[in-house]
């Protein structure tokens, strides 16, 4: 099968599963508006849009202006079209498709005769909502008759989001369980997430500050900093850290194959952020064994089972964090079962293996 992706970037979210639609026979393409320096092309490497003629011409001054402008609200060349259509695809897959980048290719995908899978992050099951980019996507899903795919659950009390939408969580691959903890005698401690205020960064910093032991932890923090926003968020966590007297390390711009090898290094990871559209570094630190702790607002806190392998701690919520934090600094062994714990989750539930046979046995039966 010749399959196309269209996203903002190539997110590290979407390579085990291209991965292994590769492995299994299927050729790939993907069609992306921006590249980023610290992407992980090994895989595939993405292509990237031919803009049309207007965004060409105003590119450099739409660039002085933001250098990172996303071009999801730009407009595909003809020329790019023309040879999208030229490569005969039999499935079209889109992140996002609220925006012009996306409609365009969605309308010239249904002209041409192209099958339409819809990538949403939005809850598979969750209360009813008005906003207007959900109005908006579930106008899309009935006008075009095409599925759509989230690897969000939501809560399961509520009616899904539409009919049409499957639950395609997150995968990556894990091998033997296998981990050193508590190197240099200490509890260490990760986050990772790109330096903007959602991801709680100075939230996390303060709740470690209130427990009583602060020499048997260190904090290290991985983020993504690529803009002048990124830079300045990157300032405040810096002195932050300088003023919090506790052990920290920050690094910037990790690339995912070193990433992977610093996991292994913890012993506990934590997301403190709010309103988390989709992450996938909580499920990546439970692929080396270590155990989560993440916000009720982060919508892949699913992949976390409450006081199993993690905790779920209400968003913005100091006290809460503080509370959770200490539940597992002050207990290794506690820390070490919900590690093992969370190695087998992956292994048991999140295995490209299995989302590949979902995928194509529930979303490719249309």
């Amino acid at each position: 099968m010749k399959i196309a992706f269209l996203a903002p970037r190539f997110h590290t979210n979407q390579i085990s599963i291209i991965k292994y639609l590769l492995k299994s026979k299927n050729q790939v393409s993907f069609y992306v508006t921006r590249i980023s320096q610290i992407e992980d092309h090994s895989v595939l490497k993405p292509i990237l849009i031919d803009l049309n003629y207007f965004f060409k011409m105003f590119k450099f001054l739409i660039n002085s202006i933001n250098p990172l402008f996303d071009y999801r609200y730009g407009l595909p060349s003809i020329s790019q079209l023309l040879r999208f259509r030229s490569n005969k695809y039999d499935l079209l897959i889109i992140r996002d498709p609220v925006n012009l980048m996306g409609l365009s290719f969605l309308l010239w995908a249904k002209l041409i005769g192209i099958k339409i899978i819809l990538y949403i992050q939005r809850d598979v099951y969750k209360k009813n909502s008005f906003s207007a980019k959900e109005i908006v996507e579930k106008i899309l899903i009935k006008l075009f008759k095409t599925q759509c795919i989230s690897p969000c659950l939501g809560n399961q009390k509520y009616k899904k989001f539409t009919n049409k939408i499957t639950y395609l969580p997150f995968c990556l691959p894990v091998t033997d369980y296998s981990k050193n903890w508590f190197i240099n005698n200490k509890i260490n401690i990760i986050t990772v997430g790109k330096f903007v205020f959602r991801k709680k960064h100075l939230l996390l910093i303060s709740a470690l500050g209130k427990i009583k032991v602060k020499n048997n932890f260190k904090l290290t923090i991985i983020g993504e900093c690529l803009s002048k926003e990124n830079l300045n968020y990157l300032k405040s966590i810096k002195k932050q850290a300088k003023i919090s007297n506790l052990d920290i390390n920050i690094l910037k711009n990790v690339k995912p194959k070193i990433l992977k090898n610093i996991y292994k290094k913890h012993d506990l990871f934590v997301l403190a952020s709010v309103n988390e559209p989709a992450s996938i570094s909580n499920l990546e630190a439970m692929a080396h064994g270590l155990p989560v702790i993440t916000t009720d607002t982060n919508k892949t806190s699913c992949y976390t089972e409450h006081g199993v392998n993690g905790y779920i701690v209400k968003s913005n919520d100091l006290n809460d964090l503080v509370k959770k934090l200490e539940l597992l600094i002050d207990n290794k062994i506690r820390l070490k079962k919900f590690g093992k714990k969370s190695f087998n989750i992956v292994k048991n539930k999140h295995r490209p293996e299995f989302i590949y046979k979902k995928f194509f046995n529930s979303v490719m039966k249309f």
